[in-house]
């Protein structure tokens, strides 16, 4: 397997140059040390879960990041994956070749021990009664969450086997592999019902969308490839990455998508017609993990920097991808917006200000509300 770590300066630079960027949306930033290593919501979006590269994890607020929870030593290497089922009764972590199970204080309660290679992602289902996690061979493993026993050793995949997940209806499991293949799973019979092929190199992630039509793949190929499932048929190829795509995360109405790639950029997409809205650059490593919000407004990143960002869906980045040139003539045509005049004090230069971002905002919005009626 190539190594997906190894990202030059200079590829940095091309992506950097390639991309317009007019504004970062940023809603709030942190800097960890050690730098966080995954990240993911509870399934009412009122708790963020980030584990580190030093085996610790934390529960913090989606909005202020306040900490009501750390546990350090957690596990002995860095956690790669975190999640919570339905009831929200314990967190689960991964990291090494181990699974914890965490009481809602970080109280230890309990382990799923299975794995003898490190464990690259877990996923609860929706209804809480299964799990999966995928490690660094070919079989991954199917999980009886409230007896922390394996329900199966799920045996198909001719390669490594890096991703798993399970479909929100709770009927399917998707699995990625080394082998260039998706495969699509039966969970009452545990049988391969779907073989998904495209991507000419190691696949790092899959997720169905919210409502389990359509499975995505992102790889070391640079590209996310969409499938319809039950056809099993591909949808889109999105392309514009300079880096292989580590994580992938659906809009909690499946209209969107963002892909966090080892070439800095976040990318939003559109689910539906495959195409490329905004690309994010503030970042100054490569991106680890991505995850939306329950809002569907925003979601989190975090990179290699040791960066946790939260970023808005700002109607902004809509209108500047549909609406640029009607909106720049607009803005160019208003005295209003004009830089800082001949003679002008600086407390009416201010003031003018003030009032060229109210109406800008009401440009935006006016814009984003046509963009709305013709999306549907």
């Amino acid at each position: 397997m190539k190594n997906p770590i190894l990202i030059s300066v200079l590829l940095f630079s091309l992506a950097v140059q390639g991309y317009a960027q007019p504004g970062s949306y940023i809603l709030k930033r942190e800097i960890y040390k050690p730098p966080p290593s995954s990240i993911n919501l509870s399934p009412d979006g009122k708790l963020l879960l980030a584990g580190f590269a030093d085996g610790s994890f934390r529960v913090l607020d989606p909005e202020t990041f306040q900490v009501s929870v750390v546990v350090e030593g957690a596990h002995p290497k860095a956690i790669t994956a975190m999640d919570m089922p339905p009831k929200m009764d314990f967190i689960l972590t991964a990291g090494g070749k181990q699974i914890k199970v965490w009481d809602r204080t970080g109280k230890h309660i309990g382990n799923f021990t299975g794995h003898a290679t490190t464990i690259w992602n877990a996923d609860i289902s929706s209804d809480g009664k299964h799990a999966v996690s995928s490690a660094f061979n070919k079989t991954f493993l199917l999980w009886d969450v409230y007896n922390g026993v394996i329900a199966q050793h799920m045996r198909g995949h001719e390669d490594v086997t890096l991703t798993v997940c399970i479909s929100p209806d709770n009927r399917m499991i998707a699995s990625g592999s080394n082998d260039l293949t998706v495969r699509i799973w039966d969970l009452e019979t545990r049988q391969v019902i779907g073989t998904l092929h495209g991507p000419t190199q190691d696949i790092f992630d899959v997720a169905f969308s919210p409502d389990s039509r359509m499975v995505a793949a992102a790889s070391g190929e640079r590209t996310v490839r969409i499938y319809n499932v039950e056809e099993e048929k591909l949808v889109h190829i999105l392309k514009g990455h300079r880096g292989a795509v580590r994580k992938l995360s659906f809009s909690p109405d499946g209209r969107y998508m963002v892909s966090a790639s080892e070439d800095h950029a976040l990318i939003l997409w559109d689910v539906v017609t495959g195409d490329r809205i905004h690309t994010f650059l503030e970042n100054e490593e490569m991106l680890l993990d991505v995850a939306f919000h329950a809002d569907g407004n925003s979601f989190y990143s975090i990179s290699k920097a040791g960066d946790l960002t939260r970023r808005e869906l700002h109607p902004e980045i809509f209108v500047i991808r549909y609406f640029d040139e009607p909106y720049n003539e607009e803005v160019s045509a208003d005295p209003l917006f004009e830089p800082k005049r001949k003679g002008e004090s600086k407390k009416d230069y201010l003031v003018r200000q003030a009032e060229a971002d109210k109406k800008r905002a009401g440009i935006v919005d006016r814009y984003y509300q046509q963009y709305l009626e013709e999306r549907e």
